[in-house]
């Protein structure tokens, strides 16, 4: 019998683990159903799955270009003075591909300006020519050489090339060409008569789900962009909600040096605190007591490069910066004092403008957000005068007591002469006399724009549910956090400058330069809407999770930069190629108020967060 024991043991050894590796297998085959599923519910296959599939999710989806497009383009379609205005944004748009290269000929060389290999890849550069040569037919003799067919094969096409892009950008030029386009389309597809072509093209029932499926595509490629990049860079325009923005941002789960009102989720090193109020004519009525962080007009930040940056925000794995002073570059014919060593490198050729090096650093998901200009200058105003009642009391009315707007423009130059363009257009434009900017630092602004993979508006009705929510993935909306109000007591308004209208009159090319932001913002708002109408979540399980709980931020995780497993991983992206490493920390850089003395400890880097 013994024997017999002994000898069944192998025998026993073998079933055991066959049933083990059964009861492993079958889980295996549970999670990767599972996964899958969550993948289908977010609008994001894995490569290589059944064109089945995907056509059922775009058909699901189609009904809804429709309906948002009708929602959200009816004042387009009813007034024509509307309409040339938008057709000439569009139009703009469509064009950036031709002065990208030559307006930011300094630029370096990873900046996205579709001439790298990233966004200007073979499959992207051949996208943006389909979606443009779609385009002029479209708008040649109003349509009149139009047709169906070819209009079709072109939207396969560029279908085709959407799913060639690399990974590592949210391609945001090529995204909103390509949404110009397909905009245009619908705006033919609505003018009454329709031509013979273009009423076949509208009762296509291939066209909508066509449509959509380029939209998610370019949904998809935002999303996985932002989870490739890994952190986000908010440019802070001052009195545009951007203190708001760091709090929000922090109940959502964000990870940031400070999101305290004074720290405003800056970090201090990168020294993009912001400069509004001249030291030196501040010191005609009062003496400087000191360095103040308001008093920091023409302070040179220098060039603190991109790179620079990235590393030391993978060091202390934060998740999102605020920079409230200017885009990166931009330093011609200024002393780039505290150089990095380390620059990204221009193309060499000589810059003839002082922009012509300003760049976004690739590395961030960048974010911005407008305000209405007008009514972000009032309030600009408005707090530099609670600021300094804050700080003087009493003897603070000597600064603004019966001042003018020749008075303002000495004193805050930049924050109260077109605060925007000068705040995209790098140090250069930044620090240019008043009274300067004009119709070419417009025109170079607005392509500084169309780079922003998020442009978000203050006015926005639908901030929170749609643009947080889509665009970056978060839970707790603006509407839960007004950080700062400016005053609007009566000592104050008796404060601002009497001619305040004079200052206003002035910023004629910001409120040009917000017109265009708000058809950017329309354009992608118009992607982001037809996936929430579809049902499109942004990740799983961002349906389960509660805006009013308290611990929700531990599970929103700051949104798309943290879900490289899910939005990458899971549909066979090779993440280890999307990992940018550094051989060594790069040495801090000391601003120039810093070096009169001991610059604060480095913060310690947060617990990391697991990645989903």
């Amino acid at each position: 019998m013994r024997s017999m024991q002994r000898s069944m043991r192998p025998l026993i050894a073998v079933l055991l683990c066959l049933t083990t590796g059964l009861v492993h297998t079958g889980s295996a085959q549970k999670s990767r159903s599972n996964d899958h599923l969550i993948l289908k519910g977010i609008g994001l296959l894995p490569h290589g799955v059944a064109s089945e599939e995907e056509t059922s999710i775009d058909t699901d989806g189609a009904p809804h270009i429709e309906k948002v497009f009708i929602h959200r383009f009816s004042h387009i379609l009813e007034n024509r003075t509307e309409r040339s205005k938008f057709e000439k944004a569009l139009q703009f748009i469509l064009d950036a591909e031709e002065h990208l290269s030559s307006t930011f000929n300094a630029a370096p060389r990873t900046a996205q300006l579709l001439r790298d290999h990233v966004s200007g890849s073979a499959a992207a550069l051949r996208a943006i020519q389909l979606a443009r040569k779609l385009s002029s037919q479209i708008t040649s003799s109003e349509g009149a050489g139009f047709q169906a067919k070819a209009a079709t094969e072109t939207l396969q096409q560029v279908a085709i090339q959407l799913k060639d892009l690399s990974h590592a950008s949210c391609h945001p030029i090529t995204r909103r060409i390509i949404l110009a386009t397909l905009v245009r389309l619908q705006l033919l597809l609505h003018q009454s008569p329709l031509s013979d072509e273009a009423k076949v093209l509208k009762d296509s029932p291939d066209t909508p789900r066509l449509l959509f499926h380029i939209c998610r595509l370019l949904f998809n490629l935002h999303r996985q962009g932002g989870a490739a990049k890994g952190a986000i860079e908010f440019l802070h325009i001052s009195k545009s909600g951007g203190t708001s923005m760091c709090s929000v941002a922090d109940r959502n789960g964000c990870t940031a040096e400070s999101v305290t009102n004074y720290g405003n989720c800056m970090v201090r090193r990168f020294d993009d605190r912001p400069r509004w109020v001249s030291a030196e004519v501040h010191n005609q009525s009062a003496p400087l007591d000191g360095w103040r962080w308001f008093y920091r007009y023409s302070v040179p930040r220098g060039n603190r490069s991109c790179e620079y940056r990235d590393e030391y925000m993978q060091r202390m794995r934060f998740t999102l910066y605020s920079n409230e002073f200017a885009v990166h570059g931009g330093l011609e014919g200024r002393n780039s004092d505290g150089d990095d060593g380390r620059t990204n490198g221009g193309d060499g050729r000589a810059s003839g403008a002082s922009w012509h090096s300003t760049h976004l650093c690739p590395q961030f998901l960048n974010v911005v957000m407008l305000r209405q200009p007008l009514e972000r200058l009032l309030s600009h105003i408005k707090w530099i005068i609670k600021v300094y009642r804050a700080e003087y009391g009493r003897r603070s009315e000597a600064f603004f007591r019966a001042r003018d707007a020749e008075y303002w423009r000495a004193f805050a130059p930049a924050a109260v002469d077109n605060y925007y363009i000068r705040l995209l257009l790098g140090e250069g434009v930044f620090y240019l006399p008043s009274g300067t900017v004009n119709t070419t630092h417009l025109e170079a602004a607005k392509l500084v724009l169309l780079q922003y993979d998020v442009v978000l508006l203050l006015e926005a009705g639908d901030i929170d549910e749609l643009w947080l929510r889509m665009a970056l993935g978060w839970r707790v909306g603006l509407s839960s956090a007004h950080a700062r109000v400016a005053s609007s007591s009566r000592t104050t308004n008796e404060l601002i400058p009497f001619d305040v209208d004079d200052l206003m009159a002035a910023n004629t090319e910001d409120v040009q330069l917000y017109d265009f932001g708000a058809v950017v913002h329309q354009l992608d708002g118009f992607m982001y809407a037809v996936m929430l109408a579809a049902g499109i979540q942004p990740y799983s399980p961002y349906n389960y999770l509660e805006a009013s709980d308290p611990g929700v931020g531990k599970r929103v995780r700051c949104g798309y930069v943290t879900r490289k497993q899910q939005l990458l991983a899971n549909v066979g992206v090779n993440i280890s190629e999307l990992h940018r490493a550094y051989d060594s920390e790069f040495p801090r850089i000391l601003s120039m108020d810093e070096r009169v003395r001991a610059p604060p400890p480095t913060p310690t880097p947060p617990v990391q967060q697991q990645q989903q």
